[in-house]
């Protein structure tokens, strides 16, 4: 796989770069298949529960497949249901985009995310009427309300994560990270209100340091983690300047997150500059006076930086994470090829099929 990987062209820019240009040449029919065999079953998860919108599902299992693509499909489904639980917190966030048909406030959202998180950290072993003081600050309360249905669906996702043997190693590691997540979202949306009222942008640092997580990659490479990691063999030892296997596995998806979040950045431009949005190529646009195209090209060349810079952190996992190592690697291989041609938001069935 990484031979495969190193023999692909650098990501320079989109004419060079085809949806499937991060799935590995040999790889690609079993990825197409393989996302279309599961498009059943979580196609008829979705439909349980209105706050997910079906428009997601093909890009997500295509997305998840091209991830793990020789992990069991059990694994791929659960991985594309947690995706598809992000995506649909994600729209109750985005109150410019009118994916969905609710507005919360600002003080709602803080509960929501601040709830999603304890029935994080529980393990799945609490619901969202176990926190009161939180949920009081909605109107409505009731199996109907979105972001019930996503507390819900949350909680049984945790709980079918814990049934995963690596869960007892792996588990605290996703939670850590499903919190950050939803952390850097929050900031985003804080980051948005300020524009509109003072003009002010973070500044790029700021901004990637943030978004790295706001993707949610880490997130989903951490519940991965939790599902296919082996426990570390005793002799395994870590390599400076790593103190921590865990402060070495952050790194391999923070890495990541950098790369993934700079090609979104890219596809995501003009949608996020019209919402008023924090974006790396607008804020580099803002504070350095450059043009988009010259924007464009730094954002690359940096997108470009951290696909090679993950390759490090990567090569020093234990061999029994060698396979989740891989996946980390696919994904945003995949994700940084993808997003350079199109969004997952309008990607349907019948499009995934045409891939093949």
């Amino acid at each position: 796989m990484a031979s495969d990987l190193e023999q692909q062209q650098t990501l320079k820019n989109a004419l060079a770069v085809s949806e499937l240009s991060g799935i590995p040449t040999v790889d690609r029919a079993h990825v197409l298949q393989t996302a279309l065999s599961i498009y059943p079953e979580v196609e008829n998860w979705v439909a349980q529960f209105p706050a997910f919108l079906p428009q997601r599902i093909a890009g997500v299992c295509l997305a998840l497949t091209a991830t793990a693509p020789y992990a069991k499909p059990s694994v791929i489904v659960k991985a594309s249901i947690l995706s598809l639980i992000i995506c649909a917190v994600d729209d109750l966030l985005d109150i410019t985009e009118g994916f969905v048909n609710i507005r919360l406030t600002v003080e709602q959202m803080e509960a929501m995310l601040t709830l999603y998180v304890k029935l994080v950290q529980s393990g799945g072993n609490s619901t969202y009427r176990d926190y009161p003081d939180l949920i009081q600050i909605f109107p409505a309360i009731n199996e109907s309300q979105p972001w019930v249905q996503i507390a819900n669906v949350l909680t049984k996702f945790c709980r079918e994560l814990q049934k995963f043997p690596a869960a007892a190693i792996y588990y605290g590691i996703f939670a850590k990270h499903f919190k950050l997540g939803l952390e850097a979202m929050l900031t985003e949306l804080y980051w948005s209100q300020a524009f509109k009222e003072t003009g002010n942008y973070p500044t790029y640092e700021q901004y990637l340091l943030n978004g790295r997580k706001s993707i949610a990659a880490p997130l989903v490479q951490s519940s991965l983690l939790a599902m296919v990691g082996e426990p570390v063999d005793c002799e395994f030892s870590l390599k400076p300047p790593y103190s921590t296997l865990e402060t070495l596995i952050d790194e391999v998806m923070l890495t990541c997150g950098s790369s993934i979040r700079l090609a979104n950045d890219i596809c995501s431009f003009e949608r996020e500059r019209q919402a008023q949005k924090p974006n790396s190529l607008l804020i580099l646009m803002l504070t350095q006076g450059c043009s988009q195209k010259e924007a464009e090209a730094i954002v690359l060349k940096e997108m470009d930086t951290y696909l090679q810079k993950m390759e490090e952190p990567i090569s020093l996992l234990p061999l029994s994470l060698s396979a989740w190592g891989d996946c980390t690697r696919r994904m945003t291989w995949f994700s940084c090829a993808w997003y350079q041609t199109r969004e997952f938001h309008d990607f349907t069935k019948q499009m995934l099929a045409a891939l093949r």
